[in-house]
């Protein structure tokens, strides 16, 4: 006989002032109304096992329509059958969001011993993607000719709004992860996947190699060279400019009418072009825009 789980959706809502966080499924995948529209989703999701010689047990999953879970079925395991669920989660949303938490349940933790990849902290940015693994190992006491299934959800909340940070406050992330003295307050991961953004979007910056080498790169253009000239001034700000726009820091500010968005291209656009006049104003324009979260 085989047993099956049926999972209900719980649709919370919980009320913090003016602000709410809700999940739902909304055309697939977990929609968060606080400030702003978060969306995060598997999109993905293989599997295998341990057997080489033995063709005796299965493992399958699936992602259900609401995009929030995954639906495993183990069937006919024995004791010391491995399973791997390896699944994808996106950002299909348009600002950064932040899991709160990956949780699996199982109901027959006598059979199953269930691990997975810790998301809790992690932000992804939009359309950024990560990915996770889950082992199932099987216990002595497991049934013969028997299915278990359980789940694995995600669960997020919107990155809280934040305000952008000046240069002084991106040199003080990259320069403990490169043995200098300081208390860093980003992950290096999220720092590393900040200059691996910024390397898809600029026409500027190109970080490469090691992630200690992206560091370095990263805090020897926000430090600038002793003698610094103009163009090393507005490669600095523009860089603490960029990573303020990746982290979701620059969202609903504006400086003399423009967005961050459209004083990067400027500043962009006169590096690329050469237009040593115009280093100045755009380097005041990213200065400005960087300390606005101290006004």
């Amino acid at each position: 006989m085989k047993t099956k789980i049926f999972a209900t959706l719980v649709l919370a809502t919980i009320a913090l002032g003016i602000i709410g966080y809700s999940y739902a499924c909304w055309n697939g995948g977990i929609q968060i109304n606080c400030y702003r529209k978060c969306d995060l989703a598997f999109t993905s999701v293989k599997t295998w096992d341990n057997e080489i010689e033995k063709d005796v047990a299965t493992v399958n999953a699936y992602i259900t329509c609401d995009k929030d879970t995954i639906k495993v079925t183990i069937t006919n395991a024995y004791p010391c059958y491995t399973a791997y669920i390896n699944y994808t989660i996106k950002n299909i949303g348009k600002y950064p969001i932040q899991f709160t938490s990956v949780t699996i349940i199982n109901e027959h933790p006598e059979a199953l011993e269930i691990t997975t990849t810790n998301h809790t902290g992690t932000v992804l940015c939009a359309c950024q993607t990560i990915t996770g693994t889950t082992t199932v190992h099987t216990l002595q006491p497991a049934r013969e000719n028997w299915q278990y299934e359980f789940q694995i959800k995600i669960a997020a909340k919107c990155k809280p709004k934040g305000y952008p940070r000046t240069i002084g406050f991106w040199k003080n992330q990259f320069a403990p992860y490169l043995g200098k003295p300081g208390k860093p307050q980003i992950p290096a991961q999220t720092l590393e996947d900040y200059l691996d953004q910024i390397t898809a979007q600029s026409s500027v910056f190109n970080f490469t190699g090691t992630r200690k080498q992206k560091f370095q790169q990263a805090l020897a253009i926000l430090e600038m060279p002793r003698r610094p000239t103009m163009l090393d001034k507005l490669k600095a700000q523009l860089l603490a400019l960029w990573l303020n726009y990746v982290a979701g820091w620059t969202e609903g500010y504006t400086l003399n009418g423009m967005t961050a968005w459209q004083i990067i291209q400027g500043s962009e656009n006169a590096i690329n072009n050469g237009l040593t006049g115009k280093y100045e104003y755009w380097k005041n324009l990213c200065d400005q825009f960087n300390n606005l979260g101290e006004t």
